[in-house]
Order: structure tokens, then sequence, then C-alpha cells
């Protein structure tokens, strides 16, 4: 009878072998098309060719580092492949995981090294670990090669590992993408050592294994090898449950994706907390935040290798913006607004203007009559906003369109505080005198125009040092700068004009400007103040003395990069107008209005009351003056463009949070999903990935990007971690899913990168393995044959073990195909498979926890009889 069986066993495994050939097709199958068609088709796709672009936002112009600076320091030469005499070779086919070690780190983390492996052991993870020293991209993708052939699907690097370069659109840096793919096109097609091309050849673009990065090499804050060591032991507490943070994900968005999905909820159900509102996501309530202690952090912000900016710009919200209008006289008038998005105006307490609609701002695209009178009015402006840009222009105009020439308006109200002194609203210029971006700081120092800039004395048209005067009538208080020297960036311009008063006057100069500023009147110098920084107006008071008649006032300005311009007035020491002042050239009669007192924002998520809620109590009377508390906050001025006036720009008062600001702070945080240009940049000096988990007390991974764009379709990594898989194979599922790649694809995902331990699985409430079956044939309901996968000849029991962090298990549910077969509710939690079925199918298991905690896993059987 045993032989009898054996035979039976025998013939049987012939005929399944044959008669299911397609099953080798399936083990070696690489791409995961039928997964990537199936839930493609299922949802529908973040589309990054129609998000916003994350954008390198660096301080001082910081560029990335290049690719040539890298080999300075990461020569290509030969590699040198060695296996250390602490690892036991074994059988080089069974590798599942595999491990280059940096040679020269090797030696002093071979300690940390042997508890890590131990730690794998116990996961079950079979480890081929090597050192290297030098190598080229080729090199060490072949190892991987090596490895993946003898069953390895996980790479570790540890310390210094050469780092592949490609070009994307012109874009080159690191990209971790090269060494997963094993079997697509890549071409370094100029042989320049940058790979400029990638498509799928004869395979595909897909990842055949998840690459982790364990990489100090480029951080200051401590040795290497003490920074690596140290990492090793958190990953070692965090395993043996010593390390942990409360089960809670922060979702932190910045404007600019503000309704954007980033799927934590996956993981961690309802215990997720979003900040979403722009305005209110700043880098000091982001630090303070993680300060409360977050499982999983997923920040969506702009960056840079070094940093994240956090602006400050609202979203879903609603802003007031007042004015005092004097006119001389009564007289009807036409009032022109354009708003994106909707907009109420009041004006002398009517309401004579609605728009409750989401939209762009076009000039002048509303208009409705008005009844000025003698004397001053007041207009009060209420601007909802959804997303995006934020801007707003309102002109007051006679009744045939024209332009009042002799209309003032100004912020703080004249009947406790008088006429405010008038912007010096027209100016010659002369510039833009180019220079370098090193020479920054010599800027202010650097005579452009070949003379004695003190004793200049130009009218327009003048040619100084080949650049001519021109009259520059800005209409607003706002010199806008960039506008007249189309958006310059590294150099100079040089502002004239002349006062007249009617005697020896002692007053002020009021300045704001952006960046520095050298200020001369009548020759000496009164202003030096050689910075860089955003405009504010009014931020610069100095006590001058005018001269009986002509005064000349001579502003220099000096400009990096993104916006440039300035404002000036003179005044008392209050801001109060003085008598008889006038002005050469003349001030052109103000058009739109670029000097607002704004109040707010007011968040407000629901699109239906966003315009009409009356945030201020009694909105249509209010009187407010400068520094005046409101509900929110308070009432400040806002000079700028009138036409847009720019609510975002007013608002955005952001901030950095830099790498040292993360050591500083030492996040209670233990994984991180950094949607943000640049920061896994690990060729950059103290790269602000490798800041979050190197040197902290909890940080254990970042995913992050090298480059400008970051993850989308989120759900494709959270869900896989969800269900208990490692960062490292959720990683390469996101990827598999994503795949092929489309150029908007290739300029958003190559620069992804895994920052840490990639077989750390982000625990979830319920823990749940599944025992039985292994790899290998079963005949009643014994293994007794090895094999690549499940394979079950007639019953087969399923055993899992489920436990829960807090809470009890309430029951387990199994289902073949999705269909349910049998529910549990106590220990052991097993189900036997005993009625017929051919070929293969998916088994299912649920563990639910009486909170409402899930944990599921599937395997993949393929059971006959």
């Amino acid at each position: 009878m045993k032989n009898k069986g054996k035979i039976f066993i025998g013939f049987t495994l012939i005929f399944l072998l044959l008669s299911t050939s397609f099953i080798q097709g399936e083990l070696s199958s690489r791409n995961g098309t039928t997964e990537r068609n199936i839930q493609t088709q299922e949802r529908s796709r973040q589309d990054g060719s129609v998000l916003t672009k994350l954008q390198w936002y660096a301080p001082k112009g910081v560029l990335p580092g290049t690719y040539n600076e890298y080999l300075k320091n990461h020569p290509l030469t030969p590699a040198q492949f060695a296996t250390p005499n602490m690892i036991d070779s074994g059988n080089p086919q069974n590798y599942t995981l595999g491990i280059l070690v940096n040679s020269l780190l090797y030696p002093f983390i071979k300690n940390s090294l042997t508890q890590y492996l131990a730690d794998l052991e116990l996961e079950e993870y079979t480890v081929f670990l090597q050192t290297v020293i030098g190598g080229t991209p080729e090199e060490i993708k072949e190892w991987i090669n090596e490895r993946f052939t003898s069953g390895a699907r996980g790479i570790v690097f540890i310390g210094s590992i050469q780092a592949a370069w490609v070009d994307i659109s012109g874009e080159v840096f690191p990209s971790d993408l090269f060494y997963m793919d094993l079997n697509g096109n890549w071409q370094d097609i100029n042989q320049d050592g940058v790979y400029e091309s990638h498509d799928a050849g004869t395979g595909d673009m897909a990842p055949e294994v998840y690459v982790g990065r364990i990489d100090a090499s480029s951080l200051s804050y401590d040795s290497e090898a003490a920074m690596v060591n140290a990492y090793f032991a958190k990953v070692h507490a965090y395993r043996t449950g010593i390390l942990t943070q409360p089960w809670h994900g922060l979702e932190y968005v910045e404007e600019d994706w503000y309704d954007m999905d980033v799927n934590l909820n996956l993981i961690y159900g309802m215990n997720v907390s979003r900040y979403d509102y722009g305005y209110f996501t700043t880098a000091e309530d982001y630090l303070h935040q993680m300060s409360l202690g977050q499982h999983f952090v997923q920040v969506c912000v702009h960056s840079y290798s070094g940093g994240h900016y956090f602006s400050t710009r609202p979203t879903e919200s609603t802003s007031y913006a007042h004015v005092y209008v004097y006119s001389p006289s009564n007289r009807p008038g036409r009032l022109f607004v354009g708003s994106d998005d909707g907009i109420k105006v009041w004006f002398n307490g009517i309401n004579v203007l609605t728009q409750d609609r989401y939209g762009g701002w076009t000039e002048d695209q509303f208009s409705t009559n008005v009844s000025l009178h003698a004397g001053w009015n007041t207009m009060l402006s209420k601007i909802s906003q959804e997303g995006g840009d934020y801007k707003f222009s309102v002109k007051i105009t006679d009744i045939n369109d024209t332009t009042f020439p002799d209309l003032l308006y100004q912020v703080n109200d004249p009947a406790i505080h008088g006429a405010e002194a008038p912007f010096i609203r027209s100016f010659l210029l002369n510039g833009f005198h180019q220079d370098i971006s090193d020479n920054f700081w010599d800027y202010l120092t650097t005579d452009y125009l070949g003379v004695d800039e003190s004793a200049l004395d130009p009218h327009a048209g003048d040619v100084t040092n080949g650049t001519a005067w021109a009259t520059y009538d800005s209409g607003n208080p706002f010199i806008n700068l960039g506008e007249y020297c189309d958006n310059p960036e590294y150099g100079v311009c040089y502002a004239f004009a002349r006062a007249y008063a009617p005697a020896q006057t002692s007053c002020q100069l009021w300045m704001g400007y952006d960046d520095g500023a050298r200020v001369w009147l009548n020759g000496n110098e009164i202003v030096y103040d050689n910075r860089y920084g955003g405009f504010q107006a009014d931020m610069k008071k100095v006590n001058v003395t005018l001269l009986a008649g002509e005064n000349r006032l001579l502003i220099k300005l000096s400009q990096w990069m993104g916006d440039y311009g300035f404002s000036a007035r003179l005044c008392t020491a209050t801001g109060g107008a003085i008598e008889g002042l006038a002005y050469d050239p003349e001030f052109m009669p103000i058009t739109h209005i670029g000097t607002w007192l704004i109040n707010g924002p007011y968040v407000n998520p629901d699109k239906a009351t966003r315009l009409s809620t009356n945030y201020l109590g009694n909105e249509e009377n209010i009187t407010p003056d400068e520094n005046m508390s409101a509900p929110f906050g308070s009432w400040k001025q806002g000079i700028g463009n009138g036409c847009p006036f720019d609510l975002a720009l007013f608002f955005d008062h952001g901030a950095w949070v830099l790498s040292q600001d993360i050591q500083d702070h030492d996040p209670l945080v233990l994984f991180y999903n950094l949607f943000a240009c640049g920061p896994g940049r690990f060729t950059d000096g103290n790269y602000l990935a490798g800041s979050y988990i190197f040197d902290t007390t909890y940080g254990l991974l970042t995913i992050a990007s090298s480059k400008s764009g970051s993850m989308l379709n989120f759900d494709d990594f959270t869900k896989p971690l969800s269900e208990g898989k490692s960062v490292g194979e959720a990683f390469h599922r996101w990827f598999d899913v994503q795949a092929p790649f489309v150029l908007w694809e290739q300029e958003w995902y190559y620069g992804l990168v895994a920052l840490g331990d990639p077989t750390l699985c982000v625990v979830t409430p319920v823990q749940m393995k599944i025992s039985k079956p292994e790899n290998g044939v079963y005949f009643g309901d014994k293994k007794i044959l090895p094999f690549p996968s499940p394979l079950c000849l007639g019953k087969i029991t399923i055993e899992s073990s489920v436990q829960s962090m807090t809470f009890p298990i309430e029951r387990v549910e199994f289902y073949v195909d999705d269909v349910l077969q049998e529910t549990i509710t106590a220990e052991p939690y097993s189900w036997t498979w005993s009625h017929p079925a051919f070929f293969k199918h998916i088994v299912k298991i649920i563990a639910y926890d009486t909170a409402g905690h899930t944990a599921t896993r599937e395997i993949s059987i393929r059971k006959f009889f």
C-alpha cells in the first residue's frame, strides 16, 4: 500500500505539472501586470500631469548637488566584493534578502550587524551579506541580479554604496529604481555616466526587487559608524517592542494639495489627524504635532534636500479687505472688481456687489454703480477661497469708466488718525544691472553706473554708463521691480525721485523692500541694509531732514531670486502726511487699489456658506484700524500690486524646518513619507530624510525623493502596509502598480528612495501570521515535498496565529476567492478546507478585534481534489 501511495502521488504530480505548465510562467513573472491592470480599473488615479508640481524650494538659491560633485568623493573604480568571516554562506539558492555593506564601514558596525541578522533570522529571512568597496552602477546592479536569481526579493545597502544617476527632462539625480528594475532597458546615450533613457526593452519597467539604504555617510551629526550603530539599536528596540509610539497617523498637507488623499486611514483607521488648511499648516505647528507622538507622518510640502518650507497661503476660507476712500465731492461712480474666488463688497455699509462663485481672477470681471460721499467713504470686500490662487482687484471710476484723478486711499480711520502720508508711486528707474549669484553680498557696494552714486541727479532719458533712466508710474504704492525688470535674478536696480518741500522739514522715511536696500538723500547715505528677505511695507523707518526746495532720493535695490520691489513714503513719526510736499516724477492717479487693511483667514470648509457667513458680527459697518483685534487675529496693513492684489502673498509669512531643526526637536515619530522635493537626496550633505532617522531617538524609516516630485496614488503603498507587508515590499508593490511609466510619471517617481531598514513592518493593532500551509506539496494535510508555492492534494488546514495589541480578538474569517467559508471566534484560529477544488485560488483571512481593528492576510494555493 505504501508503494502504491507513492506511485499515485508521483503520477498525480506529473499530471499536475504537465497540465498546469502555466504555473512556472506565473512564478517567474516579474511585472505584476495583471495586478496593475485590475487596480487601475478599480479606482481613479492621481494624475501628476494636472496636480500642482512639487518645487525645489531652498533658501538663498541653494541648488542640489551635481553628479560631477558626487564623483569627486565617489569615483568610479572597480568593485571589490568580499564575504566577511562572520557570514555563513549557506545555500546560495535559498536567500530571501541581500545585504551589501560598505567595506570601510563594516568593521565598525560588525556587532550591530550580528544582532540585525539575528533579528532577521527570527522573521524567517535568509540573508546573503557581502561587503564592497568601489564599484560602478553596472557592477552593483549585476550583484543585485545575482541575488535575485538566488531568490532574493529585497536588497539593503548599508553605508555609502555607489549611486546610479539618471537624467529625466534635464534634471539629473540619483535613482535607486535603476537598481530595482533588473530587466528593463537603461541607456547612457552620451556615455557621460548618467542614464538618459529607460524603457521596457525585452522585459518591463517595473522593479523586480526593492532596495533600501541605511546611509549616514553624508551626515555630520556624529561619526558615520556611531550613527549607524545607534540606528540598528533602534531597529532592534522596535522589533522587540521596546521602541513604540501611539498608534496614530499624522497627515500634514500644505495648501497646494489640501484636497489630496494620502490614505493613512488604510493603516490607522480613525486614528489619523489631518491638517490641510493653508495658513495654519506652519513650520512651528508641524514640529508641535510631531512632538505629540506619531506612529507615521505623511507630510506634503515644498522642500529641498536640507529642509521643508511651510508657507501660509489660505485654503477653504474667507478673508476681509477694508479701505477708506476720500472723495472731494458727492458724485456717482463705478466699481470694477475681479476676484478668485467669490467676493462681496460693501460701500458705505451698503452691499453693492455679491459674486458667490468659484473661479479664477481676471481684471474688472464684475462691475456695479456706487455713490461717493464728499469726504471719507468706507469700502469692505470679503473674498472667499477654495485653494490655489487667491487674488482680487478693485478700482473706482467715474460713470464714463475714467479713473478719478483725485481719490485718496488709506488703511486707518481718518476720523481718529487724520490723513496718512501718500506712498511715492513714481520713480526714474535704471537697470537691471546683472551680476552673478556668488556676489550677492557685494551687490549694494558695487558701482554699476561708473560714477559717484551719491552725486547722481538724473532726468528721464539720461544715460548713465550705457543705461537710460526711464519713468515708471506704478499707479499703486508698491514699486514692482520684478515687473519692470522682467523677473530678474542676481543684480541691482536704481530708483530716483525728487521731493520738493516748502521749508526745511524734519520727518521720517518709511520703506519696505525685497531684498536689500541702500539709500541716499541729497548725497548722504541714510540706509544700508544688506539683507536677503521678503517685502514688508514700512519695515524700515529712519529720521531725515528735507531741505527747502529740491531733495534728491536715490534707492539701490539688490535682488537674489523671486519677488522684487519696494515702497517708500515721507511722513511724520506716526505716518501722517506732510503738508506741501510735491514729487518729480509726478504721481499717476491710483487705478486699482493696492492699499488694504486685511483680516483673516476664517476657515469654513462649507462652500455653500463660506461667503455668506458673517465672521465679524457687524461686517457691513466695520471701521477698523491697523492692529485692531478681530474675532480671528487682528487687522494688518497690506501693500502690493493692485491689479491684482495677491492675498496669498500677503498671508505667506512662511518658515523653514531644516535638517538641524529635526535634530534639535528629535520628533516622537517612527515612520515618515515625505511628499517633498529633494529630502531623499542622500548624496547631499545633511540630507533631510537622513536627519529624521539618524541621530534621533525614534525615527526608523523615510520614503523620500532625491529630486522634484514624489509619490502619488498613496493607497498602493499604505494598503500593503496595512496587510502586514514590510515597507520594502509595499514600496516594491507601489512601483509595480504604477508601471509602466510615461514621462510625467518618470518626472514624479524616479527619485523615490527608501531610507532606513526596508524589512521593517508598520506594526498593526491586530497581528496575524499564516503558519500553514508553507511553500511545498501537501498530501493528506501533510507536507511531503518542497515546492515554490503551496500545492495541496486533498484537504488542507489553514492555520493562523492572531493577537491584538490592545483589545481582545472578536473573530477570524476565512474566505476562498472572496467567498466566506468559516468564522472562528476562539483559538486555535484555523480552518480545514476539505471540499474539492481545482487549480489556483486565493485564501484570505481577516481578523477583527473588539474595537474594530482588522488585519488581512492572503495566500495563493493551488488545490486539487
